[in-house]
């Protein structure tokens, strides 16, 4: 009997030895795959600010480039793509391209940052791949639009989510991160002058989703049917998707016409140009009564010559207005549209509503309102870029 008991006793020691020794594996499996995962998480927030800084440098870069334009008749264009290829076609990374073929007026286009004509280091996401670059056709430096280019221009990239639901439109460009391949992206090294960024600049290998099959309401983040899938076939708009799928990992950061000419209305010479404009001697002579400026031969007969193209582009924020009293004429700058303005369509450009405020815009609609009735400053302030601009003619 003692010894069935001395049995019995050894054996609920093992057993009991036999449980710790499972509880401790389990313990330290649990503390290796949580470890594991703080790991796994680390790495990936380590990533995300990569992104989130390479992407942020490289809109710092192109807006710095186009708002530091030496003349104001070329400051609000954006440097064309990286596309791989530079004079004659030849192949290098890094740089804006000159002008190529299927390149038209207003059509949109794809490549990558050009770092280099930037005077930048190449920008680079999380998972080592240089940054994407998306170009609304009317912004682009080289052709420039030939239609009037100002803080109301639109841009021609619309952003929708998984959904198909719009997020945001009338971006002038989009930065995207590419992140890593899907789907059987082929990220080859296509030549060996691509000593930076390497792989290639089939837009389609980078930018989702790879297979129409798995596009989000049809939309692909590139311009299908064309090299590279790099050019847009119109001037149309394009929707862009952001979403996080099984086929779809871009990251994107937008730049608006308002993140270009926020910082161009703050130079003198904007300032300085306005009042030329406004003051010009041309304003005198011309007979424009009760409805905004539409004709382009104000333009072309200004008396300086420098400010022609100031004119052209700024055209539509000009209003003009018979009188009586001390002024024949008043000469009205509408300014940058406030929240309750609208200028997207050719009506909504016809409206002095969205264009004058408070008194200014009640005696717009007179037919014979005394000037002295009409409110504003003479000269353009920055920190008020809505104030409607005033200008007597005698």
């Amino acid at each position: 009997m003692t010894i069935h008991r001395e049995g019995s006793h050894q054996l609920h020691l093992q057993q009991a030895a036999a449980l710790m020794v499972m509880l401790l594996i389990m313990i330290m499996g649990s503390v290796a795959f949580l470890l594991s995962s703080l790991n796994s998480s680390a790495i990936q927030i380590d990533r995300d600010k990569k992104t989130t800084i390479a992407l942020a440098q490289a809109k710092e870069a192109l807006i710095g480039d186009t708002v530091s334009s030496l003349s104001l008749a070329t400051a609000g264009y954006l440097r064309l793509p990286d596309l791989g290829f530079g004079i004659g076609n030849a192949p290098e990374e890094g740089n804006s391209p000159p002008n190529f073929s299927g390149n038209d007026t207003d059509y949109s286009v794809i490549g990558k940052v050009p770092w280099k004509t930037l005077g930048i280091s190449p920008s680079r996401d999380g998972q080592g791949e240089c940054i994407w670059y998306v170009l609304s056709g009317r912004f682009k430096n080289d052709p420039t639009t030939n239609s009037a280019f100002n803080s109301d221009t639109l841009g021609q990239i619309d952003v929708v989510d998984g959904n198909g639901r719009t997020i945001a439109s009338n971006i002038v460009a989009l930065l995207i991160a590419p992140g890593v391949p899907l789907d059987g992206q082929n990220r080859a090294l296509s030549d060996p002058a691509y000593t930076q960024c390497g792989g290639n600049y089939d837009a389609r290998n980078y930018l989702d989703s790879y297979k129409n099959s798995d596009a989000v309401s049809g939309e692909v983040n590139y311009f299908t049917g064309s090299t590279d899938n790099r050019i847009a076939l119109n001037t149309g708009h394009k929707r862009f998707v952001m979403t996080v799928n099984n086929h779809y990992n871009d990251r994107f950061l937008f730049i608006t016409a308002d993140d270009i000419f926020r910082p161009i209305i703050r130079r003198a010479d904007y300032s300085a140009q306005i009042t030329q404009l406004m003051s010009d001697s041309y304003f005198h002579s011309i007979s424009i009564t009760g409805s905004k400026g539409t004709g382009s031969v104000i333009c072309n007969n200004l008396n300086i010559p420098a400010n022609r193209m100031l004119c052209t582009n700024w055209l539509t924020l000009l209003l003009l207005k018979s009188t009586t009293g001390n002024c024949s004429r008043v000469l009205l700058f509408g300014g940058q549209k406030t929240s309750a303005q609208v200028r997207v369509t050719a009506s909504d450009i016809a409206k002095p509503a969205n264009y004058l405020e408070g008194v200014n815009l009640t005696n717009f609609a007179l037919p014979s309102p005394n000037s002295g009735n009409f409110t504003g400053a003479s000269a353009f302030n920055a920190n008020r870029p809505s104030s409607d601009l005033l200008w007597c003619i005698p």
